[in-house]
């Protein structure tokens, strides 16, 4: 069996604080091919990534160290960037109705859900798409 390549080309920002998490997270985007943009470990990092990088999308905790992660999420929508939130908020229908367009993963969630979950989020932006 072939290897999955179908986020090649993305550029992807991870925001998670629990850092063995967040290594699990990049290794399925890099082994799919995309570039990581991270960890970002807390909102005042994630901010700073998601203004001054060129992202596909970003894979973002609602949760993180110093508050929530919803300032880089706005700037990622702004820019046209999808989103992700893979996240143990307790609130899922708000935070589906606060961020229509963007996917919503809950911990714990098998990682196996973030590839299709990252490409629906890039392709509904138009950001990148696996090849047909």
């Amino acid at each position: 069996m072939s290897e999955d390549r179908s986020l090649k080309g993305a550029r992807i920002l991870v925001a998670e604080d629990e850092p063995l998490l967040a290594f699990d997270i990049m290794r399925v985007l890099m082994k799919a091919g995309a570039a990581i943009i991270g960890p970002a470990l807390c909102v005042e990092r994630a901010l700073e990534l998601a203004i001054a990088e060129d992202l596909s999308c970003g894979v973002l905790d609602v949760r993180l160290r110093d508050g929530l992660v919803f300032p880089a999420a706005h700037v990622l929508r702004e820019k046209g960037a999808g989103i992700v939130f893979h996240t143990g908020q307790s609130d899922p229908d708000g935070l589906k109705r606060d961020w229509p367009g963007a996917e919503v993963l809950f911990k714990p969630a098998p990682l196996r859900l973030l590839i299709p979950a990252v490409l629906t989020a890039c392709c509904s932006r138009g950001k990148v798409c696996a090849p047909a």
